[in-house]
């Protein structure tokens, strides 16, 4: 069991989203980072499965990989991680791009991951302009492929101002043809700085209407951490939010970059160390990695922190403290 005493959170697993590769065949105008960073070789990312399963032993908890990218199936050794993780009897998530039928058909001939999650970024007209033409009718064709095969289909949207207005009738859209659909407010980082969000009274409302859409559209799905001050206001059970603990940065999760960095959160540059230079064990245990757990002290004492905690990296994408100052859309 994994115990943050602080927090008054415990949980009985551990994800490592692990960016096999930054090698991607699309040109996302939101990407957080396009650096060409060296990926481990394959008895490096050997090692890193060793870690990961050492880590879990000792702590008695479930290891979860998601395995992502840019497009995790252009990582030269992606299929000999993929078997070596269902070998070691690891949970497996795939986060990526559309693939052609025949790499799903040899990625269920190991196991069916637990999901696969791709990205839409609103209506046709605007996830085009985003994620490159073609994309969004490419990604529609691509869901009935995971479905024939038997594979649970996520999709994730990248909340912007520009699309804000969008989210609800894309999801109404993808009713009956995904089985979950939700976002995540965009981290300014990268690329994302050329892009805005909404104002604090905007994305309220939104995320009222977003609420009664879900009594309608069953497809759509709680990430945001926010949603539990309504939840609390209104005397409802709290939802997992972001990781299942609100803000779960390098508390049940760390994110792994191509290059063996670390990072508390992808959606911000957050790094805890480098698996070729330390352990897994060691970067978990750093004081940075204690600062990231603890959360942000504007944040302590709330009632709802254990399940929320804001989004910290949409806190320093605006010029925050990640360590001081709460999320900017948090209206509690």
């Amino acid at each position: 069991m994994i115990e943050d005493s602080a927090r008054g959170r415990k949980t009985g697993w551990f994800t490592l989203q692990w960016h096999l590769t930054h090698a991607c065949d699309m040109d996302c105008k939101h990407c957080y980072d396009r650096r060409r960073l060296s990926v481990l070789r394959l008895d490096e990312a050997m090692r890193v499965l060793d870690e990961v399963q050492a880590f879990c032993e000792k702590r008695g908890v479930e290891p979860s990989m998601s395995l992502s990218g840019g497009n995790p199936f252009l990582y030269p050794w992606f299929f000999d991680v993929y078997e070596e993780v269902v070998k070691r009897g690891m949970h497996v998530n795939i986060l990526g791009n559309p693939v052609a039928e025949e790499q799903i058909e040899r990625l269920v001939s190991i196991k069916v991951p637990r999901y696969y999650q791709i990205s839409l970024e609103g209506l046709r007209e605007h996830n085009d302009e985003i994620r490159g033409e073609g994309s969004f009718d490419r990604a529609l064709a691509f869901l009935p492929i995971l479905k024939k095969h038997g594979i649970r289909r996520i999709v994730m949207l990248t909340l912007t101002k520009a699309n804000l207005d969008q989210v609800i009738p894309l999801g109404e859209l993808l009713q009956g043809k995904a089985d979950r659909f939700t976002f995540n407010r965009l981290s300014q980082t990268g690329e994302g700085a050329n892009l805005e969000l909404p104002d604090i009274e905007t994305y309220g409302r939104f995320m009222i209407d977003y609420m009664a859409a879900k009594k309608r559209t069953p497809v759509l799905g709680f990430k945001d951490n926010l949603f539990n001050i309504y939840r609390h206001e209104l005397g409802m059970k709290l939802q997992g939010g972001c990781t299942g603990f609100g803000c779960g940065a390098a508390f049940n999760f760390v994110c792994l970059l191509p290059d063996g960095d670390v990072h508390a959160c992808r959606k911000l540059p957050s790094a805890l160390g480098n698996v070729r230079e330390s352990s897994l064990e060691a970067i978990y245990e750093s004081q940075m990695a204690d600062r990231y757990r603890a959360g942000c002290e504007d944040c302590k004492g709330c009632p709802i922190f254990d399940k929320c905690g804001g989004c910290l990296a949409v806190t320093a994408g605006q010029g925050g403290d990640r360590f001081k100052e709460r999320d900017p859309h948090c209206f509690i």
